[in-house]
């Protein structure tokens, strides 16, 4: 354990000086490597926060029954009866003109004032209908709405399950994105180490005939190669962590007041951040690991 722990040091030891030796070569590598994982990281940093806001909205597909200004109170607690008898519904929830009102200018401050500018509220009382787990296809919703729709107080109904498919396979699609863009510039990074580990081994082409000479195992002379791809690697990784990172922050304060989105959808979730460390760690081994086989070492 001794021989490998120093045969570990001497990697190390031989790696950081190379890596110092040529620091503006290895900076586009590394450069490179963060790039590919950045891209890489945010894409599915994005679908991955897109996916949690869609499943919480999808946690209680609701149709909103707008009513009309002047319904009479018979027919509105007739509509209430019919709907919570309906087997689809679970819950009923009224809004009022002033609730709906409050609701728009907590969602969207920056238009906080424009009813005060038309005068008056423009919002209708309505009734959220909240439909049960086992009832909430898109058959279900599209019947209840059709039921609905021509009963004596109804202005209108509208239903979001429709438009929230639609965005669940958007998020779909920009993983598939992610994973292709993200795929071809993890190659690029291989590719960049490998060549930039191919420059080195033929610069010290002397040196390492003189350690085969004096009797070096192949492991020995080509360790301190792949710790340094390793290395760039896992550098190239952090620099991506730290850029994606500054890149939500700035999300995060450029869009604070979305309640839509919530404030978990500007955080970079700690498992992404470490995978991105870890897998510049093996494209760096990868990438070396090319190189060595196609010179000899």
């Amino acid at each position: 354990s001794m021989m490998l722990l120093r045969a570990l040091g001497y990697f190390f030891q031989e790696a950081l000086t190379s890596l110092w030796r040529s620091l503006l070569v290895n900076a586009v590598s590394i450069g490179t490597i963060a790039v590919s994982l950045f891209v890489h990281g945010a894409f599915l940093t994005v679908a991955g926060n897109l996916g949690d806001v869609v499943e919480r909205w999808t946690e209680k597909v609701q149709v909103i029954v707008y009513l009309e200004d002047g319904i009479e109170y018979r027919d509105r607690a007739s509509l209430e009866n019919r709907l919570a008898e309906d087997p689809a519904v679970e819950s009923i929830d009224s809004v009022s003109r002033e609730e709906a009102l409050e609701r728009f200018r907590a969602l969207f401050r920056d238009l906080s004032s424009l009813p005060d500018d038309l005068g008056e509220n423009p919002f209708p009382a309505s009734l959220e209908v909240n439909l049960r787990a086992d009832h909430q296809s898109p058959a279900e919703v599209e019947r209840l709405a059709r039921e609905f729709a021509e009963v004596p107080g109804v202005q209108e109904i509208q239903y979001d399950l429709l438009w929230i498919e639609r965005l669940a396979t958007g998020v779909r699609l920009l993983r598939g994105v992610g994973a292709f863009l993200g795929g071809i510039l993890v190659l690029a990074g291989i590719f960049t180490i490998s060549n930039v580990i191919r420059l080195t081994v033929y610069a010290r082409e002397d040196e390492l005939d003189i350690m085969r000479l004096v009797g070096a195992t192949r492991a020995y002379v080509k360790g301190p190669f792949v710790v340094e791809g390793m290395i760039q690697g896992g550098l190239g990784g952090l620099v991506a962590a730290g850029l994606l990172w500054l890149a939500l922050r700035w999300l995060a304060s450029d869009l604070s007041s979305s309640e839509m989105l919530g404030h978990s959808a500007f955080v970079l979730p700690s498992p992404i951040a470490v995978a991105l460390v870890v897998g510049g760690m093996v494209v760096g081994v990868v990438g070396s690991l090319v190189s060595l086989r196609r010179v000899r070492v």
